[in-house]
């Protein structure tokens, strides 16, 4: 089988994967969202978003090292996997050890941080250690392309979540028992990855001081990047929850919990892209490159747009079937952050690229430039405008990376970006706006009078194949 076919069937298997994952995700969320209500689940997403500050600190850019470094497998290779693995654990434990302690400072000041978001906190950490081991070990199935190992651990991980939150609202129990599903989801999750992987690369805890000062040399500009990243990316929902009480964090947390899911989408495509995108530069076929990338960004464009004019066009179906009638004030949350998921899905790919052009010193100028405005923005916005000014601050920042990302990529690079599929996918994606905006008052008047959820799931049915047909066809 051809290198193309080998990369398009692991695509299609992990995109499979990912949807099946996605809807699992999203109706165990539907679950919890209607079970804890605003206030609980504004509880959830402060635990949860001050655990991603400190998630994203452990990262260090090792995921991306590891699978530049994987590319050829050799005996030096498999040293450095391991010490990267090594380094990954420690890292996790020291950083997410940290959280809780942080977290109980806060709670001295600030009456919003009680007893129970730091137990919360202490708890939610193994999620996050487990994850971060998985991202790492994701690598190694990237590289044998055998990403359906990544596909299958994610569906166990996924029946876990939905399994013990089914259970846990059974038994009607308490918040912490809601925040202890994701730890047993992303365990499952980790047992099935960290076997799978033996049969590929055996990693074993092993420090090699040569390697580790190469892997830091490399590392540390996409760490810091990374560390600029989180203070854009999470920035808006953790300063939300010193000023906000939690049923307001709850109605910004349902839609960002959508937008958190779908943003999945991208991550895995541009991992499966970048060794290939890679080769072609270090083997310095221009061409070959340039066409890659064309391909690359096509195809999310192609997806990304539609999704964001639908979702827009949807988006109190959207929150009615997922959250419920009492997260109203998430609808116009929603349209806004759903713009910056469509600049997300695109800048995805060029903030990876500039690891494979080397570039990442340049671009964490770029990093620190939208970090430091969009803190800037948030500390001013938030107080007058709260969840509003928030969601548009979100959008401004991932639009600057995407910008500052795509300006490095193409500067250094020397190739052009075509751009008429990107302004027939713009077109069409408009007309199906106006297509699902023109049909929707028309369903709903011939409905029979069902619940709320029942009209909104029908709708959602109903519209959501409409508009895929007109887009694709």
């Amino acid at each position: 089988m051809s290198l193309s076919r080998k990369i398009a069937q692991n695509t299609a298997i992990q995109m499979g994967g990912k949807i099946v994952g996605t809807a699992l995700s999203l109706i165990a969320a539907g679950f919890v969202l209607r079970y804890l209500g605003d206030d609980g689940f504004g509880r959830y997403t402060k635990i949860v978003a001050f655990l991603q500050v400190f998630g994203i600190l452990m990262d260090m850019g090792l995921y991306i090292v590891l699978i530049k470094r994987l590319s050829e497998l050799t005996e030096h290779s498999k040293r450095e996997a391991n010490t990267i693995f090594t380094l990954r654990v420690l890292s996790g434990i020291l950083v997410l050890g940290a959280a809780p302690l942080v977290a109980w400072l806060i709670s001295l000041k600030n009456p919003l941080y009680d007893s129970e978001i730091v137990l919360g906190i202490a708890l939610t950490s193994l999620f996050f250690f487990f994850i971060s081991l998985n991202q790492l070990l994701s690598a190694v199935f990237q590289k044998f392309l055998r990403t359906d190992w990544i596909a299958l651990a994610e569906l166990v991980g996924k029946l876990v979540l939905l399994g013990t939150t089914l259970l846990v609202i059974w038994q009607g129990l308490p918040l912490l028992w809601v925040m202890s599903t994701l730890v047993f989801s992303s365990a499952a999750n980790f047992l099935v990855t960290f076997l799978a992987s033996r049969k590929y690369l055996t990693l074993k805890f092993q420090i090699d001081l040569s390697i580790l000062k190469s892997v830091f040399t490399e590392a540390w500009p996409i760490a810091l990047s990374i560390f600029f990243g989180l203070m854009y990316f999470k920035g808006d929902t953790v300063i939300l929850s010193f000023f906000e009480p939690d049923n307001v964090v709850g109605w910004y947390g349902a839609p960002y919990k959508i937008l958190e899911v779908l943003i999945t989408f991208p991550a895995m495509f541009a991992g499966l892209a970048l060794p290939v995108l890679t080769a072609a530069w270090k083997n310095q076929d221009t061409e070959r490159f340039r066409r890659l990338l064309q391909k690359s960004f096509d195809a999310l464009v192609i997806f990304a747009l539609p999704m964001v004019f639908g979702a827009i066009a949807l988006a109190p179906h959207i929150i009615g079937v997922i959250a419920g009638a009492e997260y109203g004030p998430s609808i116009p949350i929603l349209k806004i952050l759903i713009v910056a998921t469509g600049a997300i899905f695109v800048g995805t790919l060029f903030t990876y690229l500039v690891v494979a052009l080397n570039k990442q010193r340049t671009m964490i100028f770029g990093y620190a430039f939208a970090a430091l405005t969009s803190l800037a923005a948030y500390l001013i916005v938030i107080p007058r405008y709260s969840i509003y000014g928030a969601a548009w601050v979100t959008v401004y920042s991932e639009f600057a990376i995407l910008g500052i990302a795509l300006f490095i990529v193409l500067r250094t690079s020397k190739v052009s970006i075509e751009w008429g599929r990107t302004l027939k996918s713009l077109a069409t994606s408009a007309l199906m706006y106006g297509l699902i905006m023109f049909i929707t008052p028309k369903l709903a008047a011939v409905l029979p009078s069902w619940s709320q959820l029942g009209t909104d799931l029908f709708m959602m049915v109903a519209l959501v194949p409409i508009g895929a047909v007109f887009y694709f066809v």
